[in-house]
């Protein structure tokens, strides 16, 4: 059987100042530790994750520039930031799938990666098929609703993997927004 579609595409060295960016998230944002698998924080509209709600906080104009740089490839605005610490490699997040609901119809999501070089996999439904992505320091990587029909992904524990932050931009069409 055929793996279903998978659309992503990864980029390379889309942030101007990777070590800029990681040295203001890591000293400038306050951090939401309730997870136990990571630590997260999210700018712009509000935005309920895992039965946690997040409020409006304005995006800080150093991750503003990055969103601006993530929306010129994705060509669309994005109107929120979650931001996801994973402070070593034993930090993971389990399979799962973004939803698209309340996104803005045709937008993709998209994931800056700042610091170490961590493994994105992805997982057909059927539980057939593996695709692995290195996300790289200053990486961007653009995903669509047509993987999220099709496939899982995951950020697997790595054990000498040191810190790193994604930050995943949204562009919501409703303020208040919840996903699983």
């Amino acid at each position: 059987m055929a793996p279903p579609p998978l659309d992503v595409r990864l980029l390379a060295g889309v942030s101007a100042d990777p070590d800029a960016d990681l040295a203001f998230l890591s000293a400038g944002v306050v951090w939401d530790d309730r997870m136990r698998a990571r630590r997260t924080a999210s700018f712009g509209v509000p935005y309920n994750y895992a039965d946690r709600r997040h409020a409006p906080t304005p995006m800080p104009p150093r991750i503003a520039a990055v969103a601006a740089r993530a929306q010129a490839h994705a060509g669309h605005p994005f109107n929120n930031c979650l931001a996801n610490l994973y402070e070593t490699g034993d930090n993971t997040m389990g399979f799962h799938q973004d939803s698209y609901e309340d996104l803005a119809a045709g937008s993709a999501i998209a994931i800056v990666s700042l610091g170490a070089t961590r493994r994105l996999v992805f997982r057909s439904l059927d539980r057939v098929h593996e695709r692995e992505f290195t996300l790289a320091h200053g990486s961007l990587m653009l995903m669509t609703a047509v993987t999220q029909r099709g496939w899982t992904h995951a950020v697997p524990r790595e054990r000498t993997a040191g810190r790193r932050v994604s930050l995943t931009f949204r562009h919501f069409d409703q303020p208040a927004t919840r996903v699983p």
